[in-house]
């Protein structure tokens, strides 16, 4: 009778404890760096204009809501892209913070962009969060979403 309630016990200490560690991140996953990689990967190729490379970073139902509160999906922000009337001279995320989640990565930081548009030369600071997700081995970009912060 003692270890019948000994193990009624255990398990009422076990069970809801299991559920909260799998809401955690994991801890010191080496996909850490392999997502953080592909993110200053990715700011080289928009620095480039290297738009085929970019685009395949992408899932295809990738959706972007901007720091001007606009929302295109993938095709529509790479025919913006590839358009050219923006130039990104350069784009500069700092402060990165991944967090995984099994095959769902999670990046904040902070992205200074450079741009000429019009003649002019621009510089926009933003707070951005990116979603990635594993697909076939590889890190791909699922949503960002950015908010304008003061210079």
């Amino acid at each position: 009778m003692k270890t019948c309630w000994l193990l009624v016990l255990l398990v009422a200490i076990v069970l809801p404890a299991l559920p909260q560690d799998a809401m955690r991140a994991d801890a010191n996953s080496p996909d850490e760096a392999e997502v953080k990689r592909v993110e200053l990967d990715m700011a080289q190729t928009i620095i480039h204009a290297d738009w085929n490379q970019y685009s395949a970073h992408l899932m295809d139902d990738y959706m972007l809501s901007d720091r001007n509160g606009v929302i295109q999906n993938k095709a529509a922000m790479m025919a913006a892209l590839r358009e050219g009337n923006e130039k990104v001279l350069d784009f500069a995320p700092e402060e990165l913070n991944v967090r995984v989640y099994g095959d769902t990565a999670i990046v904040t930081g902070h992205f200074t962009v450079v741009q000429r548009r019009n003649g002019r030369v621009d510089t926009f600071l933003s707070r951005q969060t990116d979603v990635f997700l594993k697909r076939g081995g590889k890190w791909l970009l699922a949503a960002s979403q950015a908010t304008s912060v003061a210079k």
